[in-house]
């Protein structure tokens, strides 16, 4: 596997640990949704950041995502997720 991931690739330790969790059971018990965090939440992807940004494509439809995140103060692919929720 190194031969192909290089340095990406996990360590054997790790993949043994991952094994002996799986063969123990812990397979089926695995929770794989997001846990809440501590840290800032995400709130850029609101219903009134939405409401922004399609209100700045439909003023100008050539306006880039750059400078839509530069006017609302958020990050360019938060913008473009948005986009991508409103069908644009």
């Amino acid at each position: 596997m190194q031969a192909v991931y290089g340095n990406q690739c996990v360590d054997v330790s790790t993949v043994g640990r991952w094994v002996k969790q799986f063969k123990d059971g812990e397979l089926w018990q695995a929770d794989l949704s997001d846990k809440t965090r501590s840290g800032r939440p995400v709130t850029a992807s609101d219903q009134l950041h939405q409401d922004s940004v399609e209100e700045l494509i439909c003023g100008n439809r050539r306006i880039k995502q750059k400078d839509s995140a530069i006017v609302l103060a958020i990050s360019k692919e938060r913008v473009g997720h948005i986009t991508d929720v409103l069908g644009f």
